[in-house]
Formats: structure tokens, sequence, C-alpha cells
């Protein structure tokens, strides 16, 4: 993996640590992450409003996986949302942010390319799947399987899966915008933001319509007591998401990317026991520094 990608992954896996803790400290809610992204549509939209002229070149079928990713990355909000109101931050986020690196790494070795990961790399992989077994044990508690059916863990695995669709689908998408040439490099990872981030926005105005009832949230509400962290959550999404976008144009296999941008994961669970006051238990520790040694390797692979 190159430097480059390096550079641009370390920052956004802090700040996508740091806006996860926002969500968590409020009331996390689809209604929350709807009013997010409607605030990320609006502040970017200038920059497709000035490059107007160029949105004739945009290939077709980035316009259709934009749409794909729209549904996925709502699908992963909503999902986001459930396991941090059943659980612990330092639960719920190590398991959602790691288990899609598991994920995209057996969808590329079906799709005949994994010989781009060598010994480390699965090494690496063993270790995060070892740690994400580990974290939700509790000390002193006979093992039971009961306890990955948890709530928490449900809607963490469920995200998982969502994560690991749009990452695909967005490294696809990110490829063809860059071979349009329309776009300079930098203008590539804007472009496709905004795209991404208006179809979210749909997929989540409609997922809750169907949950609305469940949840007790409205929009008016959320936007009046939550106005702040709104504002801030939007701008950390999609300037954390903006890096991995860019660094997707200097790695062979995004894999390396879904796997090494999980560094943000030992710095949620500080988060979680140092800001929230979550309990840090043993697994819990052992487990979060099994998958961050995973990182390691797969980042150095």
């Amino acid at each position: 993996m190159s430097l480059t990608a390096v550079l641009l992954l370390v920052p956004a896996a802090l700040l996508h640590a740091l806006w996860n803790l926002l969500g968590k400290r409020q009331h996390p809610s689809t209604a929350l992450f709807l009013l997010a992204n409607i605030t990320a549509v609006l502040l970017m939209s200038p920059f497709l409003l000035w490059h107007w002229g160029k949105i004739a070149a945009i290939p077709v079928q980035v316009w259709e996986l934009a749409l794909f990713t729209g549904f996925f990355n709502g699908g992963y909000y909503v999902a986001l949302a459930r396991a941090y109101r059943a659980g612990d931050l330092g639960i719920a986020y190590p398991l959602i942010r790691s288990i899609p690196a598991l994920l995209i790494t057996l969808v590329e070795v079906v799709r005949g390319r994994g010989e781009h990961f060598g010994p480390l790399y699965l090494a690496g992989i063993v270790l995060l799947t070892l740690g994400c077994f580990i974290l939700p044990l509790r000390l002193g508690q006979d093992f039971r399987w009961s306890r990955y059916l948890s709530p928490c863990c449900r809607w963490a695995g469920l995200g998982a899966v969502f994560i690991a669709g749009y990452t695909l689908i967005d490294s696809t998408a990110v490829g063809l915008l860059r071979g349009c040439g329309a776009f300079t490099n930098l203008e590539v990872p804007l472009t496709y933001m905004v795209l991404q981030s208006a179809s979210v926005s749909l997929w989540l105005a409609a997922f809750g319509l169907v949950e609305r009832k469940d949840e007790g949230k409205t929009l008016r509400g959320t936007l009046r007591s939550e106005g702040r962290i709104i504002l801030l959550v939007g701008v950390g999404i999609y300037s954390c998401y903006g890096l991995v976008l860019a660094a997707m144009g200097f790695v062979d296999n995004v894999g390396y990317v879904a796997a090494f941008r999980q560094l943000s994961i030992p710095v949620g669970a500080l988060l979680g026991v140092w800001w929230l006051k979550e309990a840090g238990s043993r697994p819990k520790v052992v487990g979060t520094l099994l998958i961050f040694a995973g990182l390691v390797m797969v980042g150095l692979a």
C-alpha cells in the first residue's frame, strides 16, 4: 500500500471515530443521519454547480452506482443507529468497522482477485476475525453463542454487510469517474460525494418513513435539539469519506482500503471508555488490540 494512501487514510480514520462519538452521544436515529446527509448535500452543492458543464460527461453507470450506494449507505446508518441504541460504542463500533474487511476480502477472493493478498495480509485478517470473536464476551461469564445474537451485535453485523456493499460499489464508481477524463484527481471524489450524499438522503428519507413510529423522532424535533451535532456529523462523514475515496486511487485492491481505515477502531473504543464512561472489560481490550494488530499487518502487507 502506497504512502499516499496511508496519509489519506489515517486522518480519515480519526475523523470517523470522532463523528461516531458525536452520533452516539446524542440520540442516534435515522432522522439524525438523514439531516446530517442533507447538510452535506447543501454544503457540497456549490461545487457541483461550479462544474455544471461537466455533468454530461459523467458516465451513466456512475449515476446507477450512486443510486445503489445510497441504498447500502442508508441501510448502514439505520443499522448504526440501532446498534448504538442497543449497546456500547466500544462493542458496536469495532464490530461494524472490522467485519467489512473480512467480507470484502472474501468477495475479492471469489472474484479471482485474491492474488494481491499475501501471507501477512491473510494473517492480519485472521487476527481481525479472532478480535471480533472475543470482543462481545463478558469476563467471568460462561461462553454462549447467544452473546453474538444480542441486538447490538445483530445490528452491527447487518451494518457491516452494508459497509462492504457500498465500499465495493464506490470503488467501481470512482474508477469509472476517474476514467472518463473530465475531472481531476481532486474533483473525482468531490463530484462523487455530491451524488452519493444526495442518493443517501433519498434512501434515508424512505427508511425514516417506514420506521418513524418505532423511533418516535421527528425531523423537526431532531433539528431543534441536535442542530449543532447534525452539522458536525455531516461535515465529519463526508470529510473522512472524501479522503477514503481519494485513497482508492492509490491502491491495487480496495481490500487494503477497507482494512486499513479500521485504524479508527481502537480510537473509537478508547473514546467510548474515556468520554462515554463505558466499561473497559478485558475481553473488550483484548479484542480491540487483536483487531488493531490485524490492521497493522494488513497495512504493512
